[in-house]
């Protein structure tokens, strides 16, 4: 027998999941790579998902990547950008980009980017349950705004301890959010613990785009890494403040025989960059070319400030170098020591070199063939699995519940 309940109007089914709509709160979709858009990407073209491009949490600073950031969304609010990118995408993704004010700690603007945010969005698609998922922790005033039939905070950094933000400020919004949202999904261990809240969380750590790194070809075109000596001690993605810099100088001139080599773009002004003359800073990278200089790499390091922030934090880049079969070696981070002897830990610039010469000097074909295969086992299409199954049975579980008054939050 199929048991069938009512909801607004919708059918939910013991026997057949309801489809759904993804609405989506995060980082700019053609911004730099991040988890919420690899994991969304595999929802598609069978999920519909609108994508809201929202600003981060930092007011903007008068330093060139903020300067360049403000400029591109902008310019991206006052030119024709939604159809443009509309007609470029995967199907069934729509991205829009409303205008926003970057001062969410000021209640009246809080306000009107919540009303606009609303109205980019628009209705409901006819037939689906819609699911509202968000990475910032200061949206919990749109939760229940957006007739949705279930809300996630997908929770992938610990916020309150980035720098620039108002650390109070954001633990109180995120504290909203998680009280209010049906599913907390945390990418450590330590995001997904909301027992404090009352709540239970939900683990799922970041995977990795496998073929893109492990089956890349080769770049027909000159390499700038291919001119730097071996051995290439290297790590890619954003420079900013979490890299211990001071630790990376200090390990550069105990071994000035080999090469330090960062891709990525920077926070960090021209000034906060060591100048060590094996220290090599290549600039960014377009993701599409990333692999072709990466695997010329032969250590991937995660040379993170051990902090409150970092602490909490999932590395993208751990997986992403085991894709390649490479070495890691990191500071002491929780989510990376889980990975055992598959990679060496260090915090002194003494055992950081150590560890750096252990695993090239052990590193082989079937090290490399271990760390190949880790990582073929962390894909994103089996995170994005495994957050649609516990979707589908959350949106059947509330269907059983009895509706709870439509004005039971507050409308600031």
């Amino acid at each position: 027998m199929v048991v069938t309940t009512m909801k607004n109007g919708r059918d939910f089914s013991n026997a057949s999941p309801l489809p759904f709509e993804l609405v989506v709160f995060s980082d700019d979709w053609h911004g730099l790579p991040f988890s919420c858009k690899h994991l969304v990407k595999h929802f598609l073209p069978d999920v519909p998902v609108t994508w809201a491009d929202t600003i981060g949490l930092r007011s903007p600073k008068l330093n060139i990547y903020d300067i360049r950031r403000a400029h591109h969304k902008v310019v991206g609010w006052l030119g024709p950008k939604q159809k443009t990118i509309n007609s470029e995408l995967p199907a069934n993704l729509r991205i829009v980009d409303p205008l926003q004010v970057p001062y969410n700690h000021i209640a009246l603007v809080r306000g009107l980017n919540r009303r606009n945010l609303i109205r980019a969005v628009g209705p409901r698609r006819p037939g689906y349950a819609r699911v509202f998922l968000t990475t910032w922790p200061f949206l919990g005033n749109l939760v229940g705004r957006l007739d949705e039939d279930l809300s996630i905070y997908y929770r992938v950094d610990d916020f309150s301890e980035f720098p620039g933000v108002r650390r109070g400020h954001i633990r109180a919004l995120e504290a909203e959010l998680i009280g209010r949202v049906d599913l907390v999904v945390g990418s450590a261990e330590t995001l997904a613990d909301v027992s404090r809240f009352g709540k239970i969380g939900r683990y799922l750590p970041h995977g990795v785009d496998y073929e893109h790194f492990a089956e890349s070809p080769e770049h027909a075109c000159a390499l700038p890494i291919l001119e730097i000596p071996r051995p290439r001690i290297g790590f890619f993605g954003l420079l900013s403040s979490w890299i211990d810099f001071d630790l990376v100088a200090r390990v550069a001139a105990l071994r000035p025989d080999w090469s330090f080599v960062f891709l990525g773009p920077s926070q960090l002004p021209d000034s906060q960059l060591p100048r060590v003359p094996n220290l090599h800073f290549l600039g960014p990278v377009p993701y599409a070319a990333l692999p072709a200089s990466a695997r010329h790499f032969d250590v991937g390091l995660i040379p993170f400030r051990v902090s409150p922030l970092t602490l909490a934090v999932n590395p993208l880049k751990v997986m992403e170098y085991f894709a390649m079969g490479l070495p890691v070696v990191s500071t002491s981070l929780p989510e990376v020591m889980k990975h055992g002897d598959l990679v060496r830990i260090a915090d002194d610039p003494e055992g950081f070199a150590a560890a750096i010469r252990q695993v090239i000097d052990s590193d082989c074909d079937a090290r490399r063939i271990e760390r190949r295969t880790l990582a073929q086992s962390h894909g994103w299409v089996l995170k994005a699995i495994q957050l649609r199954q516990w979707i589908e049975q959350a949106i059947h579980d509330k269907s059983q519940e009895t509706p709870p008054p439509r004005d039971r939050f507050a409308t600031h």
